[in-house]
């Protein structure tokens, strides 16, 4: 979605197009999208002359003849066109303003959620949807910061920057580029800020804005702020859209994870969670080495957390037994212990099955998981061993993850030579995510060689 700096480049590259133009005629093609009354909003327009535009936070308001203002969103992929009447219209064209002198300005968006109404210029501010907006970087000051902050009792920081009631013109794109020059996690709960740090937010809230003002704004997916050309503050960029690459600053791998839905990227090193542990996470395939890698960071100082130790605790309850019989049949639980070779041979055949059967553990194993956690303090360290990391939710926990794979072949001598059948073994673990995991996971390790040599691998990654 365009942010403060690229709605204000665009405004400043619509201005001296549609300014002094007069209005002919609007089509309104989608009603849906305007706010105020559409059978009214094109008469009304009819002989209006565009005399500027400006702009609050992420809205545009186009100031017209007779004291009229068309207040406009783009939301997620709106644009304006200045095209020639003659042209025929896009699929996507939602309205058109048709001038006098032939051209005309098009207001184009694929997926339709920008919207547009038209107010009178005394009350606009009060009567539209700017009367929600809080102040921008530039006239906030720090202490309304952090008052607004402290009214947010169970939101992070990331969450509370994009209130647009609470500071305007910032989005996610510079959201994580904020926190990130200030040091700040994104998971810090917004009331937990003081005025210094507010002070700090604010001056390089500020000072990035200017940079992408000055670069035209980012070019992020579809955002362009006049056909044919490219903002170019996306090059400028430190974190967003960098998940999983180097950090700028100290090297380890930029981390992503979602906050109210939205994705966050962050460096778990510069920007170390207060009072709380740092998180490892190692994952891969069965037999793929995933233990001797979390065994050797055990070694090394980290508190280990075994998912798979916690799944066997889980299934010497009864409610979760009773649940597993109900699932899997009978015969699953002999003398109330579960018979983990008739389990592993049902859900071997059957899929669903297994699914369900995750879909049930997983929140078990992440609710036992999160309580063991909080025995831990900021200064510790702490290795989750996890097989099924991705769909679990345990990977939210995590500030770094390793990925560890091997090839078929050995991952079945290490089967055989713990006495398993290797073809049931892989077969069962046949639908692992590895491609997923690929492209979510902060470091791979490739384990087709000697115990030696991985930990020689795994001395190499100095950050940890």
């Amino acid at each position: 979605m365009p942010e403060l700096p690229e709605v204000e480049t665009v405004r400043r590259i619509l201005e001296p197009l549609i300014q002094g133009k007069t209005i002919e005629k609007v089509r309104l093609i989608r009603p849906k999208n305007c706010e105020t009354n559409p059978s009214v909003f094109p008469h009304d327009l009819v002989n209006k002359t565009f005399l500027g535009i400006s702009r609050i936070g992420k809205y545009l308001a186009f100031h017209l003849s007779g004291d009229l203002v068309i207040v406009s969103h783009l939301r997620m992929e709106g644009k304006y066109f200045l095209k020639s009447v003659k042209d025929p219209l896009d699929k996507f064209d939602l309205c058109s303003y048709d001038f006098t002198d032939g051209s005309c300005l098009r207001y184009n968006d694929q997926r339709k959620f920008g919207v547009f109404g038209l107010y009178q210029e005394k009350d606009y501010l009060a009567t539209s949807a700017m009367a929600e907006l809080g102040k921008e970087p530039y006239t906030l000051s720090a202490q309304e910061l952090c008052d607004g902050l402290q009214k947010k009792k169970s939101e992070t920081i990331k969450e509370g920057l994009l209130d647009q009631t609470l500071i305007a013109g910032l989005g996610n794109i510079y959201d994580n580029e904020v926190l990130f020059a200030c040091g700040i996690n994104p998971k810090t709960p917004a009331k937990d800020l003081d005025v210094f740090q507010c002070d700090q937010i604010l001056t390089e809230a500020k000072r990035i804005l200017n940079e992408a003002l000055e670069a035209g704004g980012s070019t992020i997916k579809s955002y362009h702020p006049q056909e044919g050309v490219d903002g170019e503050m996306q090059n400028e960029l430190l974190v967003y859209g960098k998940e999983n690459t180097a950090c700028p600053k100290c090297g380890m791998p930029l981390r992503k994870i979602f906050i109210g839905g939205r994705g966050t990227v962050y460096c778990p090193h510069c920007q170390p969670y207060k009072g709380h542990p740092f998180i490892l996470a190692v994952t891969g395939p069965i037999h793929a080495g995933k233990s001797t890698v979390a065994g050797y960071y055990e070694q090394k100082g980290y508190r280990r957390i075994d998912a798979d130790k916690i799944v066997s605790e889980l299934y010497q309850k009864s409610k979760v037994l009773r649940h597993v019989q109900s699932l899997l049949g009978k015969d699953a639980v002999k003398e109330g212990v579960l018979d983990r070779g008739y389990v592993t041979s049902i859900l071997s055949q059957k899929p669903k099955l297994k699914a369900k059967l995750e879909a049930y553990i997983h929140p078990l194993v992440l609710e036992e998981t999160k309580k063991r956690i909080e025995g831990y303090h900021e200064g510790d360290k702490i290795v989750l061993d996890v097989p099924l990391l991705f769909g679990s939710g345990l990977d939210e926990l995590a500030d770094c993850i390793i990925l560890v794979l091997s090839k078929d072949q050995n991952r079945a001598e290490r089967l055989s030579l713990e006495g398993k059948d290797p073809v049931k073994g892989l077969k069962l673990n046949q639908g692992w995510p590895i491609a997923r995991a690929k492209t979510l996971a902060s470091l791979i390790i490739e384990n087709d060689g000697s115990i030696s040599d991985l930990e020689k691998k795994l001395d190499n990654v100095k950050y940890l």
